[in-house]
């Protein structure tokens, strides 16, 4: 039988199988010595003559995720508030690289809208500019929710963010349940307090399935090459092939396409500052290496 993995309890698996019916797993021994079995991961399990199913193979991955470990993710939701904590721009930039280099669709949430209008709404007409799709979003308002769950079509979701971003409390509002527990900002460093401690797919009534993820408040970059960083950026992309030097890096090389793209307003000059500040880290990265 197929099915899918939806949480992981201490080497027990829940999966998920057609028809909506769930079964408790454990995998055999050669196969746990061999796999790092992920939530999201497609399978194939047996039923034994005992009480306990067995699974019996994993389906290779079309992507993975590191925090939390996961699999199989079709779109990542990028929630950053506006305010409580302040809105970190250059934090969401990475996490959007991140998920062009899992070859995962992001989508960009501002949340608390409510706290910054006007603020919320620039900062999501800047991601719309750069080629994403962007929303700002107020639950306390009920503002832009709808416009974001027409942009969900799975079949698996996963929401990440800085912790507070109230990542927890969008998806209990698009479950329309609460699943999910929710935290607050700390007063002392103003910083969310992480309520999410592991991955679990919840399955929504429009039949995708969404993940929430630990919250965070710094990202590291590893396993990335500097000369594919650029790809990364959708909006760099038209411009890319276009420079004097194949090996351009678009920092300091003359004739620089994208360089040039960035003066005449094509790119946005947030957009590339991120850019040439993510090269900075993979260089310093290397150095330490």
């Amino acid at each position: 039988m197929k099915g899918k993995i939806l949480k992981n309890q201490n080497g027990y698996f829940t999966i998920y199988r057609e028809g909506g019916s769930l079964s408790l797993c454990r995998s055999r021994g050669a196969l746990k010595r061999k796999t790092n079995i992920l939530v999201g991961d497609d399978v194939e399990f047996e039923t034994g003559k005992g009480s306990e199913a067995v699974i019996t193979h994993v389906y290779p991955r079309k992507n993975s995720l590191h925090r939390p470990p996961s699999a199989n993710i079709d779109q990542l939701v990028l929630v950053s508030a506006i305010r409580t904590p302040d809105f970190n721009r250059f934090l969401l930039d990475k996490m959007v690289v991140l998920a062009e280099a899992a070859d995962i669709e992001p989508v960009v949430v501002i949340s608390k809208a409510d706290l910054a209008e006007a603020e919320a709404a620039e900062a999501a007409a800047y991601y719309r500019k750069a080629g994403y799709q962007a929303f700002a979003t107020s639950l306390v308002k009920d503002e832009g929710i709808s416009l974001l769950e027409e942009s969900l079509k799975g079949p698996v979701v996963s929401f990440s963010g800085p912790s507070g971003a109230g990542k927890s409390s969008l998806l209990n509002r698009i479950l329309g349940r609460s699943h999910f527990l929710s935290g607050e900002v700390s007063r002392q460093t103003g910083r969310g307090k992480t309520t999410t401690r592991h991955a679990e797919l919840v399955l929504c009534e429009k039949g995708y399935f969404v993940m929430d993820t630990p919250g965070y408040t710094y990202l590291e970059l590893t396993d990335m090459d500097s000369t594919d960083v650029s790809y990364l950026f959708k909006d760099f992309r038209p411009f890319l092939g276009q420079c004097r030097f194949n090996n351009c890096i678009h920092d300091r090389e003359p004739d620089c396409a994208v360089r040039r793209a960035v003066e005449e307003g094509k790119i946005q000059q947030g957009r590339y500052e991120s850019y040439k500040q993510i090269l900075e880290e993979l260089k310093s990265g290397d150095f330490r290496r």
